[in-house]
């Protein structure tokens, strides 16, 4: 066993088993009838009235929904992993259905989606990020609500926006996607990887993976609607996905997944491409930067256990890469640009170091994926511990553990008060089939 991951078992310690606690006072998810859960619920009775300060109004459609940003904006891919806590809290999935009709009634005539609600001249050449099938299918099988989605208006639209993504986002035709920058990926200032606005550079790790997940969603989803054409068609398309990523862009010399070139004679970015360009030229066509969105196959099942052997011990544990003080790191330790704080040029919110929850628990799944649960464990207790100590803050800091962003913060860091119990059940809402 690789000596960091050794060292780390070590202190892998079994979450707190919880015990009953009152009934739900809302038609409740039927995870809500765990016993465990409805403890822990009642233990986070300030959470609950914490998250009601994100119960907003769209303007356009007059529907309630739930957004962790106290400016109001209703984000793609927040919202799977805000949905999950409204689940785990026991609320009703209202918010959440209201979440992905607001978007789908948003969209355009060739499938185009702006990846927040209300736009802005930033986010409007941006296409939302591919989880509005996966939130849906969230919705579906947890709640056992399937009509408001299952209807031929809004499975068209759902089809139409993830082949936005697959046709419309290739511009190359190889089969990969692209994401047009580094604030689009959702990690804003990893500007290394995937440029400034509109740059257009990058063949997204995460996006693709998560393009797996999101066919496979829409699949399953085409099943309950009654189209096995359909369903066969998009499990097909994961399928054919999965394995370019495998074979496009794992890099076996370093063992890691890394993003990809959209032109591969072209310039890495249009801001400061003098500073990097021998540095890129070093892997060829990939793109060398060691971010935490390439562990995005483990948490969509696109990586082979070989490869999830290599990363896990060679770079997620390791503290000279992932593991840092406050585990896990946006980006490796490794890399020129990691930093705690923002550095000339950067946009939005620091992904140069700092721990996001949401990662975090995408790598807990990731790790649980492929059997390694006592490895996830480690994750699910460092997280909480994080969060427990810290408070409920938009990121950490990953050299000292101290909460960042807006604070207080109700989104999708709400996530860490509930890995442990998850690891303890253990139960996951985030399987696809």
């Amino acid at each position: 066993m690789n000596k960091y991951i050794a060292t780390l078992a070590l202190t892998c310690l079994s979450a707190a088993t919880c015990m009953s606690a009152k009934k739900a006072q809302v038609v409740a998810p039927r995870i809500a009838d765990l016993e465990s859960l409805k403890t822990l619920r009642t233990e986070l009775a300030d959470v609950d009235s914490l998250m009601k300060n994100g119960i907003m109004t769209d303007e356009g459609s007059g529907l309630d929904y739930f957004t962790g940003y106290s400016y109001r904006t209703l984000y793609d891919w927040d919202q799977y992993f805000e949905s999950i806590v409204q689940l785990y809290m026991g609320w009703p999935a209202d918010y959440i259905k209201n979440g992905v009709t607001i978007f789908l009634d948003n969209q355009r005539e060739d499938g185009f989606i702006v990846r927040s609600v209300p736009g802005n001249k930033f986010h409007d050449n941006e296409h939302v990020k591919p989880f509005l099938s996966q939130i849906a299918l969230l919705v579906c099988d947890q709640y056992g609500d399937k009509d408001w989605i299952l209807t031929p208006e809004y499975m068209k639209r759902l089809q139409k926006y993830i082949d936005y993504w697959l046709v419309n986002m290739d511009s190359n035709g190889n089969g990969l996607s692209e994401w047009m920058s580094a604030p689009h990926t959702g990690m804003d200032n990893q500007l290394e990887r995937a440029g400034l606005w509109l740059d257009q550079v990058c063949e997204g790790v995460d996006l693709n993976s998560y393009l797996v997940r999101e066919t496979r969603a829409f699949a399953r989803l085409a099943e309950m609607a009654g189209d096995k054409k359909l369903a066969a068609e998009y499990r097909k398309k994961s399928d054919e996905l999965a394995e370019r990523i495998r074979t496009m862009m794992w890099d076996d010399e370093d063992g890691f997944y890394y993003d990809l070139k959209v032109n591969p004679d072209g310039p890495m970015d249009k801001y400061n491409e003098i500073a990097r360009v021998n540095m890129y030229k070093q892997k060829g066509n990939m793109i060398p930067v060691r971010s935490i969105s390439s562990f995005a196959p483990m948490f969509c099942e696109v990586a082979t256990p070989e490869q999830v052997d290599r990363m896990t011990t060679e770079y997620l544990f390791n503290p000279e890469e992932f593991w840092t003080p406050a585990p896990m790191a946006a980006l490796s330790k490794s890399e020129p640009w990691y930093s705690t704080i923002l550095l000339p040029n950067d946009v939005g919110c620091s992904w140069r170091a700092n721990v996001w929850i949401p990662t975090n628990y995408m790598v807990y799944h990731g790790l649980r994926n492929y059997g390694k649960d006592q490895l996830a464990s480690i994750v699910a207790h460092y997280t909480q511990k994080i969060v427990k100590e810290a408070g409920n803050r938009e990121y950490y800091n990953s050299e000292t553990g101290e909460g960042c962003g807006l604070d207080p913060f109700w989104g999708w860091s709400l996530l860490g008060h509930f890995m442990e119990w998850e690891d303890s059940v253990p139960y996951d809402v985030t399987k696809i089939d």
